[in-house]
């Protein structure tokens, strides 16, 4: 090599691998494994070899960009002055981060001051803090986009993915995790695309949209593997086996269920782990394995007991109640869906208070402000009250926010439970179906004795269902139609107890036959009793009276 071409080699490698530039840490280990510029130089054409430095400073330039995606993604996690799991309380992780964020701009930091604009938008972000979480990270954009770093921009708009799926705005998320995708794939961060591909895959799975989750999961999981923690991939096999069994695929889910507890197991955290077990206990559920369901939520019980677990416990009930529907056992049925019902009443009222601690948080820390300020600037009255006006306005406007962010998550819930509601009615109906066709089998057997329709009539009106039967359908009705049966003891009090029975089961379109069968007598007698129906509600035709009770 000749002296200008080695002098320029020795300086680059001193500004390279001896400087303390944030962004090439480690690049001495990364181009020790590259071909080195001499082996490539030798092997040019006569011609090209007046090109060294072009070629030098390309190949040194793609070596570079990868080291310093890999650096900002490793400095985000070494620069935390706290661990990103803290558990600390807002404020106090708010007050950390935000004398991180004010060092790192009196320095004139620019990585450090998105650093701390991240910390502070995942602190209001878990904490349901919408509007501080937007200001930070509409700061962090800023930062990133002057860099003119794809990988930064990159990391940014996967944030704000995360942003727009806690807003409840899925198609926003896929569009800005495509964003994330394209950026971080052109910044050499692996992990980034990796993450952004499974929310994506995951995305179009609570969407509905199956064929679309599918198609990315199969390209996030393989890089999951690659490049990310063992949590992560963990928490994406939990995330495809949920896909799996949305899908009806239940004994597919199976194995990533086992295999996400597996990781869990070893590395934690437990309830992660707890979760997936959840999710294993419904797949064996959907596959009919009910003894396997039932021993996993016990288990789930017994642990997320022990741990204070409380919102997984909810989700254990509730599969334990549609379990024992399954299994016949009534008992234990009612007694799981109390319990849902209590703890899941417990749980709302916790986090009513810990919303209002943390209004009370915000409203503290706006004061806090106000005084500093009239510390400062000599206010007259006027301003004052001015002042004042605008931070009830403020709250006022935060509450209203906060009121329809509750109301749609109450809505979502509640649906949630009808639906959950009207299977377990649909299934405690199949199950007197199945009973009662039994006993009705056997009954004919007595009945053989009497031709008349007197006997049929008293087995009507005496033995329609059990009391306890009777008990648990009205139980199991009102849930699924709340105040149903007293807008129709308001509306026509004058139904006999067969009559109210029969418009029921008119409500969850039985048929005649089915009717007879749960009520063990002849489907003659069931027409008799519709057309008492009929004429007690002054309706003209049959199927005016079917029109009636399922708008009613």
């Amino acid at each position: 090599m000749g002296y200008m071409q080695s002098c320029r080699w020795n300086t680059l490698k001193i500004f390279i691998f001896e400087s303390q530039n944030p962004f090439t840490p480690g690049l001495h280990d990364r181009c020790r494994s590259l071909p080195t510029f001499k082996s490539i130089h030798n092997r040019l054409p006569t011609k090209m070899k007046l090109f060294p430095n072009l070629l030098l400073l390309v190949y040194l330039g793609y070596a570079v960009g990868v080291s310093a995606q890999t650096s900002f993604r490793e400095g985000f996690e070494k620069a935390a002055p706290i661990p990103l799991a803290s558990p600390l309380s807002l404020e106090e992780k708010v007050k950390i981060h935000q004398d991180f964020l004010d060092k790192s701009i009196r320095a004139g930091d620019t990585l450090t001051q998105l650093y701390g604009h991240v910390y502070l938008f995942t602190d209001y972000v878990r904490a349901a803090h919408y509007t501080e979480a937007t200001a930070h990270l509409l700061e962090a954009e800023s930062l990133a986009n002057a860099s003119g770093k794809p990988g930064w921009q990159g990391w940014i708009a996967h944030r704000r993915g995360i942003l727009n799926l806690r807003l409840d705005d899925k198609r926003e998320a896929i569009v800005q995790y495509e964003r994330a995708v394209a950026l971080c794939r052109a910044g050499g961060d692996s992990l980034c695309v990796a993450e952004s591909l499974e929310q994506i895959a995951t995305m179009y799975s609570v969407l509905d949209d199956f064929e679309e989750a599918y198609r990315y999961f199969k390209v996030a999981i393989p890089m999951i593997e690659k490049y990310a923690k063992e949590s992560s991939v963990a928490g994406t096999l939990a995330n495809f086996g949920g896909l799996l069994t949305r899908d009806n695929r239940p004994a597919e889910a199976i194995p990533y269920f086992e295999r996400s507890i597996a990781i869990y197991q070893k590395i934690g955290p437990l309830l992660e782990e707890m979760q997936s077990w959840n999710n294993l206990g419904e797949a064996y559920y959907e596959v009919g394995n009910f003894n396997k369901s039932l021993k996993i939520f016990n288990h789930c019980v017994e642990v997320n007991k022990a741990h204070g677990f409380i919102r997984e416990l909810v989700f254990n009930y509730s599969g334990l109640a549609k379990l024992y529907v399954a299994k016949g056992d009534m008992d234990n049925t009612i007694t799981y869906i109390n319990n849902y019902y209590d703890l899941r009443d417990s749980l709302v009222g916790a986090e009513t208070h810990k919303e209002i601690a943390d209004l009370e948080f915000k409203y503290a820390s706006q004061q806090k402000e106000l005084e500093l300020q009239k510390s400062r600037v000599a206010l007259g009255e006027a301003q004052r009250k001015l002042e004042r006006g605008a931070l009830i306005f403020l709250l006022v406007l935060l509450l209203v926010a906060f009121g329809l962010w509750r109301w749609r998550i109450q809505a979502r819930t509640a649906r949630r439970e009808q639906t959950l509601n009207r299977e377990n009615l649909e299934n405690l109906t199949r199950i007197l179906l199945e009973k009662n066709a039994r006993l009705a089998a056997l009954e004919a057997q007595d009945s053989s004795a009497s031709e008349s329709g007197v006997f049929e009539e008293n087995l009507y009106d005496q033995r329609i269902l059990t009391n306890e039967d009777w008990d648990s359908f009205k139980v199991y009705f009102e849930r699924a139609y709340p105040g149903y049966l007293l807008r129709l003891r308001t509306s026509h009090p004058s139904l006999s107890d067969s009559e109210e029975r029969l418009f029921l089961f008119i409500k969850l379109n039985l048929t005649t036959r089915e009717a007879a069968a749960i009520l063990g007598i002849s489907a003659e007698s069931v027409k008799k009793t519709r057309q008492r129906l009929r004429q007690r509600l002054n309706l003209a035709q049959e199927a005016v009276l079917e029109a009636y009770v399922r708008a009613f």
